[in-house]
This record gives C-alpha cells, structure tokens and sequence, in this order.
C-alpha cells in the first residue's frame, strides 16, 4: 500500500495484476480510469476497485498533480464474488464517489501510519482495518445522499478558464466571465463553495505550477515567474517564500534528488507517515 502523487500528464497501464487492487483519490480531477467497460472520470473524490487480470490503465490529470492512495491484496471471498462475467456480478462499482463522511480515507491512512511504525500485532491491525475498508466500499450507497455534491458547473468553467490562463495575466472579471455569472456573484459563489476568494485560489494555482517548473524544467526563476503569469520576479518569489516557507531556489535544491524528479508535491503540513512511498505488509507466499 502507499500514498503517493504523479506527475501531472503520466500514463500508467495498459497493464494487469495478479491481485486486488483499491485506489482513493482523496479529491476531484481530470485523471481517467480506463477498462473494457469503458472509461470513467475521476473527477470527484472516489475510490476505483480493479479485479486480479482485468486489463485498465489510468491517464492522469494533464495539468496537476495526482495524489492517490492504493492498497493491494488478496481475498478468497472476493475471489468468488468478482472473478466471474461482469455481468454476473452483483452490486459491482468500478468507481465509487465518496462522500464527505466516510471512513475510507482515515482507515486507509492509519493502516499506513501502522505500516511504517510496525507497532506489536501491525499486520493483523493492519488486515482488520483493510476488512473494515472493504467493508465501507461495499456499503456506499449510489443515491445523491451518500454522493460528494459536484461543483456549480459555472464554478467549475471558471476554474478550467483559471488553469489554461496561468500563463498570462488575468483579473477576476475575466474569470467571472467565463463563468457566465456577474463579478459580484461570482466572488461571493466561488467563497460559498471553494472557501477562499477567487484571487487566493488564482495565486495558489499559479504556484503549484510554479513548484512543478523549479522541479521539472531547467528554467531561471525569472523565467519560471514569467511562465506562470507573474510580471515581477520580485513578487513571485515574496509570495513563494511566504506561503511555502522557503524561497524558490530553496525549494528547487530541496527536490533536486533525481528520485523527487519522478514524483509531484503533495500538499500536506502533517501526516503521520512518509508520503510518496509504499509499504508491504505480507506478500502472497505469507501464510499469517
């Protein structure tokens, strides 16, 4: 199991395993999840449940970092309830969207948490939290109740205009343009809805592209700044160092390795284990 983040634009399969497989995706994106069922949008937080031998593939978002967390397993019981026809399978979801309240995300995080600290009795901890895991998957319910309620289709035209501008200078009224909603409207919407003002979310957009420049292009800071819509190196590296804690070039040497250079930033003050790596708690040849 693991949580990691991939580079905006990677391309994983066409592949198989020998095994189960459950990925969270703890929030909405352009990724794609694909089979022979057809694809599937990722574009709210969900979980995606692939079968021993089913040939898919994932195509991540184009233009932000995609963090998910994964476990692998085998189960006897879910051998007989999915290895069959798809169409003799019963109460079968290929994606499944999650709701605010569900445990899957904090279950899947501890079972991490106890991966890596390996306190006494961690592999059997960590078999009962993915049983429970499972057993929360299996319970969601497909009515709009238990859904994670999708964005205003205006807030969401608005967003798309914000990313495939960040390379240019922009105001908010033309991003309220693009969301078909007059300026007052639209500020006071996009704070009901995302919780920051549009002009935070605009400046925190052009930053994570920023940090994924400083990782993955040889480019100045100067150009970097440019690249993302700031006309002021200055400023950009203010706004940098004030909200990332460190300046542009500290965060360029800080990611250096060339096994960073493999991977996206997740955004995230605190976590009680190593993120970006997996962990194996038994293999299949373990009897325990």
């Amino acid at each position: 199991m693991g949580d990691i983040a991939v580079k905006p634009g990677s391309v994983l399969g066409m592949r198989t395993i020998d095994d189960f497989e459950l990925v969270y995706f703890p929030a909405g994106t352009r990724s794609v999840y694909e089979i022979d069922r057809g694809p599937f949008a990722l574009d709210r937080p969900g979980v995606v449940f692939t079968c021993p031998g089913e040939p898919h593939r994932y195509r991540f978002d184009p233009s932000l970092p995609t963090r998910h967390l994964f476990v692998h397993f085998e189960f006897a019981a879910f051998r007989e309830a999915f290895c069959r026809p798809y169409h003799d399978r019963e109460h079968f979801r290929d994606w499944s969207v999650i709701a605010g309240g569900s445990l899957i995300p904090s279950m899947l995080k501890q079972m991490l948490k106890i991966a890596h600290i390996k306190p006494a009795g961690w592999q059997r901890r960590a078999s009962v939290l993915l049983m429970g895991v499972l057993e929360e998957w299996q319970a969601i319910e497909e009515d709009e109740s238990m859904s994670a309620a999708s964005l205003p289709a205006p807030i969401m035209r608005a967003m798309d205009y914000m990313e495939q501008q960040l390379h240019r200078q922009i105001t908010i009224e033309e991003i309220a343009a693009s969301s078909g909603w007059t300026h007052e409207h639209f500020t006071r919407m996009f704070v009901r809805w995302m919780g920051i003002p549009p002009q935070k979310a605009l400046l925190e957009r052009r930053l994570r592209r920023a940090e994924q420049l400083l990782i993955q292009a040889e480019r100045t800071i100067k150009q970097i700044a440019y690249d993302v819509g700031f006309t002021d190196e200055h400023y950009f590296s203010r706004m940098f160092k004030r909200t990332r804690g460190m300046t542009a070039l500290e965060f360029r040497d800080r990611f250096a390795d060339p096994l960073f250079r493999h991977l996206a930033v997740i955004e995230e003050e605190e976590a009680a284990y190593p993120l970006n790596r997996h962990f194996v708690v038994l293999d299949h040849g373990d009897s325990r």
